[in-house]
């Protein structure tokens, strides 16, 4: 039975199941996740299945903070609430493909707040907040599956991936702009992979041929370990098979090459500019599979019941005979996740359920007096494109004819009714470019962050910004969305992300 909560400390439960063959993908996210929380003060509770603790050895570890289900679906939101001692939870973080909008809403008893992870976008959902990372993941996916005030957070910017990817960023990334060799090949296709990919991944390693080393990674729950470390014993000491890793950041940041699965990995993966040859193992994958696959970020070989160990094995000595393509690989990827997710998503849980959210409406003419008064305070002239005051006549005239271009959005931004800011992006090509301002009176207070982030959950795409160098609470927002620098020769600094 899971312990009450403890004084002065908000709680989290989490639902999610893992197993031979459900894989240890939805745990993993879920302790990631609420490993951040903690970090925030939170304390977190997880109900699982019984095969989540044999499958997944960091949840065993926890098993004091678990909650393993006996009843079936119809009861297990009444062991749910009833684990926490009639306190109640103020966020309940649901993982699973088998639950909806039906299972959740009758946890709304006890859960204050429910954010839903989901990447199929195929059944409804009672959700104050939905994370879906997969790449190219539309708003208009979600339409009509979840309530119109519910949050989406899309894309690989709030994937959850563990502290350590985000710190060995910067000098992995640095690396791989001078190796140009294949000295060492990771082979990840989750912790069970119960497709059994990796012996055919170690067959096409053999007959690839090479001097590289391989790190083979695998859950102490997989099926098929046994005949995989009989696979890797046949191919001699260059290969090893590490079970259950407390180091995969550090493992990943040491390849130079890939090959696995295209789920939550990929973004552990593009985070670290990782080079990858992948193969889609299930159905959920396929959505990632195909953007990451047009974004140039992998080298996909399609559904894996159509991949043989001979076109593995040709694709990597391919790879491994061109340096140029590696390199781009990795640059593409690097452009998609920066591996600050988890700590995006505890930000707009934070804000959720501290009533911080704020609210976007479309600008109306009503609103030119209030918004050219923010635009001609000193503060925002100095950090504007153009520096000089705006007469009313040209600020009405500007404005009539954003509201009527259907290549802009303009929006004034809300909290508690009261407005704080307001932010716009303009179609211009392909891309989405975005520009905001925060109101005198509510500057210091974090809704910049809060109102552009609004604003980009609503786009999909490649997404820019220009900013002042010497405008550090820009600089802040860009890199709190998951910006990047692009270009910074002249007086404004070019950020983008791709969504």
């Amino acid at each position: 039975m899971v312990a009450p909560a403890l004084d002065g400390k908000p709680t989290a439960l989490f639902r999610f199941d893992a197993g031979p063959r459900t894989g240890g993908g939805h745990a993993v996210r879920c302790l990631t996740l609420a490993a951040a929380l903690e970090g925030a003060g939170w304390q977190c509770r997880f109900a699982v299945n019984p095969e989540a603790l044999e499958t997944v050895g960091a949840l065993a570890a926890r098993s004091g903070d678990c909650i393993v289900l006996s009843a079936g679906p119809d009861g297990q939101t009444d062991e749910m609430g009833a684990s926490l001692a009639g306190r109640g939870c103020e966020l309940l973080v649901v993982d699973h493909y088998g639950w909806q909008a039906e299972q959740e809403a009758a946890c709304r008893k006890f859960a204050q707040r429910i954010l839903v992870m989901d990447d199929l976008a195929d059944r409804p959902h009672d959700a104050d907040i939905l994370l879906d990372p997969g790449l190219g993941r539309l708003p208009d996916d979600y339409a009509g599956l979840v309530p119109d005030d519910c949050r989406l957070l899309l894309g690989p910017v709030h994937a959850l991936l563990k502290p350590a990817f985000s710190e060995l960023r910067a000098a992995t990334l640095e690396r791989r702009r001078t190796s140009r060799e294949v000295r060492r090949l990771l082979v990840t296709f989750g912790l069970t992979d119960p497709e059994n990919l990796t012996a055919r991944a170690l067959a096409a390693v053999a007959q690839a041929g090479g001097d590289c080393h391989v790190d083979v990674i695998l859950g102490d729950g997989a099926p098929h370990l046994e005949q995989v470390f009989g696979a890797a014993a046949r191919l001699g000491e260059k290969v090893r098979v590490v079970v259950g890793p407390d180091n995969m950041a550090v493992l990943m940041a040491d390849a130079d090459l890939a090959m696995g699965a295209c789920g939550t990995t990929s973004w552990e993966r593009c985070c670290l500019g990782l080079p990858t040859v992948a193969v889609m193992a299930a159905e959920n994958q396929r959505l990632n599979a195909v953007a990451l696959e047009a974004a140039g970020a992998i080298e996909s070989l399609g559904w894996h019941d159509a991949v043989t160990a001979v076109e593995i094995a040709e694709n990597l000595a391919d790879l491994m005979a061109s340096p140029d393509r590696l390199t781009a690989l990795s640059v593409a990827a690097t452009t998609l996740c920066d591996g600050w997710g988890a700590a995006r998503v505890v930000g707009v849980v934070d804000d959720v359920i501290k009533g911080r959210d704020p609210a976007l409406r479309p600008a109306v003419m009503a609103d030119a007096e209030m918004l050219l008064a923010w635009r001609n305070d000193p503060e925002t002239r100095r950090q504007s494109k153009t520096t000089a005051e705006v007469s009313l006549d040209t600020h009405r005239a500007w404005l009539q004819g954003v509201i009527d271009d259907d290549h802009r959005r303009l929006y004034v931004a809300e909290v508690a009714g009261a407005p704080v800011g307001s932010v716009r992006a303009d179609r211009d090509g392909g891309a989405w470019v975005l520009s905001w301002m925060v109101a005198p009176e509510a500057r210091g207070q974090g809704h910049g962050r809060r109102i552009v982030a609004r604003l980009v959950e609503g786009l999909a795409g490649r997404i820019h910004a220009e900013v002042k160098p010497d405008n550090p609470a820009s600089v802040r927002i860009a890199k709190a969305l998951g910006m990047t620098p692009a270009d910074d020769t002249g007086p404004l600094t070019l950020w983008v992300m791709n969504k």
